[in-house]
């Protein structure tokens, strides 16, 4: 294992955007995988899922040609911006990577889902735009608990890597989302606001 984090290492001092495209594309494929697993619930093999196959690999190509890049860049961005790792400026990253990243990244994904399906972009944007409240719930309860780990503990080169392991489970989520009308469970859902 220590030799594969020393070559890990070296690909993300050579190429960091192609590692971290790569991880990104692996990392979200299982997710994907994962998810398909917990909606059929059956043990259809590969070879008869082929549907579940071409989603795995819209979801691949989401986190690798995407999230890992933007994902390389962003984290590089807050890190220089927002400099320090006390309490404040961990809070700053989470605030403003929730505020400003969050909802583009999150309408995007929606749109890639539905256009890469097959569906006309305008219906797929419509969607994003119904889908986009729920997600961000969810999103908001659950990431910025990650997120403490990836600005107070995790090394700047190790951020991706790390955020993609979380993405395991919130890749599932999205991939769920979006092969759904918009439909979140009652305990995802967000009140309407009543100002």
């Amino acid at each position: 294992m220590r030799g594969f984090r020393l070559k890990y290492d070296r690909w993300l001092q050579d190429f960091p955007l192609l590692t971290k495209g790569v991880t990104s594309a692996i990392l979200f494929g299982l997710g994907d995988r994962f998810a398909q697993r917990l909606e059929t619930n059956d043990d259809k093999s590969d070879r008869e899922d082929r549907y579940g196959l071409k989603r795995t690999a819209r979801m691949m190509v989401w986190g690798g040609l995407v999230f890992g890049p933007i994902g390389h860049v962003w984290y590089n961005f807050l890190e220089k911006t927002i400099r320090g790792k006390g309490t404040a400026a961990i809070i700053k990253k989470i605030a403003i990577d929730q505020v400003i990243l969050a909802p583009p990244l999150a309408l995007a994904f929606f749109t890639y889902a539905g256009y890469s399906e097959g569906e006309p972009l305008h219906d797929t944007v419509k969607t994003a735009v119904t889908k986009l409240r729920p997600t961000l719930a969810v999103n908001w309860t659950v990431w910025p608990l990650v997120h403490v780990g990836t600005f107070g503990f995790v090394p700047l080169q190790y951020r991706v890597l790390y955020i993609n392991v979380a993405n395991i489970g919130w890749s599932a989520f999205l991939s769920q989302m979006a092969s759904k009308d918009g439909q979140v469970s009652e305990t995802h859902k967000m009140e309407p606001a009543t100002d």
